[in-house]
Order: structure tokens, then C-alpha cells, then sequence
């Protein structure tokens, strides 16, 4: 197991460069037993059977609300739609850094989990590429994004302090449905109070222009207020 910081803490937003990637967590001294995980503290909310509305430059959702991400490259080439939605954020303890080796590397964070709920209508839940949205913090700074190396993708299978239920390929919800947990940090003492995307993803080397990509200068936004439970390895 092995996890990776996928950007900079602290950066002010608007977002300016690429995420720069460092293995922080190169090993880990015990995993948790996922029988003895509590439930997830969050429902799922039913996909709409046609397209949810298109996301808008500077929009700003609630929990459970649904849009399509319409996500393109830096030239405006169009890439996987991809209909998103927020489920949540709990906030952790700074214990669950215990677990890992080299969990000292995060002293002075608080892990925050996010459960994001995908459906793609192009392309394929199989590319394991999932939006990349980056957690705002209520200083209006950014805080960290980590995530679990697992088949090259961003953000996806971060070990949770709960039980994240999985119906990627349950036919009752669809092929193309994915459930996400994804791990973010705030310096202690601060929170986690939205989620943003930009439509950019881990390898943005430069600010991208904002006739092309709008959502760089005004991302699209679900505002979270985190709930407590206990992240201890």
C-alpha cells in the first residue's frame, strides 16, 4: 500500500500550476479490519435515469445534489462526461496517520473523508479516472489531497474509517455507477468546507485559459460542513 500527496498544502485559490506528487505513506504497520468498520454515514442518492443537469462555471451545490461534470482537456478536447455528486466529509482523528510508517510525515493534519458517487455517461467506469475535486478549507486556502496508488487512478479507494459500499458493477445500479472515498488534510485547527473542481486534472503543469476551460477561474463547488467521527487506526 502506498500513498501519495497529489498537491501542496495551503495554495490560495484560484488554483495555479500542477499537483506535484510525493510518496508520503510508503508503508503501512496495520490495516484496518474492514468487519469492524462501521457503516458509512452517508446514503447514496439514485442517479437520474436521463442526464443531470451540466455543471456551470462558478455554481455552487449542496450535498447529494447531481450534475455533469463536463470535463476536457487543456485544448477544450471533451473527455468523459461524468455526472457527480458529494455524498459528505467526516472529519478524522490525527490518529489515523498511526497506522502507516511514516504517518509522522502528516503531524499537524486532519484527515478528512470524503464519499464521492460517480456515474459515467460517456466513456467507461473501467478507466478508473475519476474528477479530480480539490477541498477548500475555510480560510479560503486549499488543504491537501492523498490518495492510494491503485491502477494509476486519482483520488479513488482511499482506505476509509468506514465501510464504503461498492456497486461499481452491481447491475441494480448500473455498470457505469462508482463510489469513491477520498482523502483530504487540513492543518489542525482548520476544516474542510467545500469541494471544488476546476475541470483539471493531476497533470496541469500551467494555468490553463479561461476562454477555454471557465471552470479554472470558476469551479464548480459543493459546500460540506464535515461530520465528527472517530478516524483512530
Amino acid at each position: 500500500m502506498r500513498l501519495r500527496e497529489l498537491m501542496g498544502r495551503g495554495a490560495a485559490l484560484p488554483l495555479v500550476g500542477a499537483l506535484t506528487v510525493g510518496v508520503l505513506l510508503a508503508g503501512c504497520s496495520g490495516n484496518a479490519d474492514d468487519d469492524q468498520l462501521p457503516a458509512m454515514p452517508f446514503d447514496t442518492v439514485a442517479m437520474p435515469l436521463d442526464r443531470a443537469p451540466t455543471a456551470t462555471p462558478g455554481q455552487h451545490l449542496g450535498v447529494g445534489e447531481i450534475v455533469l461534470l463536463p470535463q476536457s482537456n487543456y485544448e477544450g478536447v471533451p473527455g468523459d462526461a461524468i455526472e457527480t455528486t458529494v455524498l459528505g466529509v467526516v472529519e478524522g482523528e490525527p490518529s489515523y496517520w498511526d497506522v502507516f510508517d511514516n504517518g509522522a510525515g502528516f503531524a499537524g493534519e486532519t484527515p478528512f473523508f470524503a464519499v464521492i458517487q460517480y456515474r459515467w455517461v460517456t466513456g467507461s467506469v473501467t478507466a478508473y479516472t475519476t474528477p479530480l475535486l480539490r477541498p477548500v478549507l475555510d480560510d479560503g486556502t486549499e488543504g491537501g489531497i492523498v490518495e492510494r496508488e491503485y491502477l494509476g487512478s486519482l483520488t479513488a479507494n482511499t482506505i476509509c474509517p468506514f465501510e464504503l459500499e461498492r456497486f461499481d458493477l452491481d447491475e441494480d445500479r448500473g455498470p457505469d455507477e462508482y463510489l469513491a472515498c477520498v482523502l483530504y488534510t487540513a492543518p489542525i485547527g482548520s476544516t474542510v468546507v467545500g469541494l471544488g473542481w476546476h475541470n483539471l486534472g493531476g497533470m496541469a503543469f500551467s494555468a490553463p485559459d479561461p476562454a477555454v476551460n471557465p471552470f479554472y477561474p470558476a469551479p464548480v463547488v459543493w459546500d460540506v460542513t464535515p461530520v465528527a467521527v472517530s478516524a483512530g487506526g
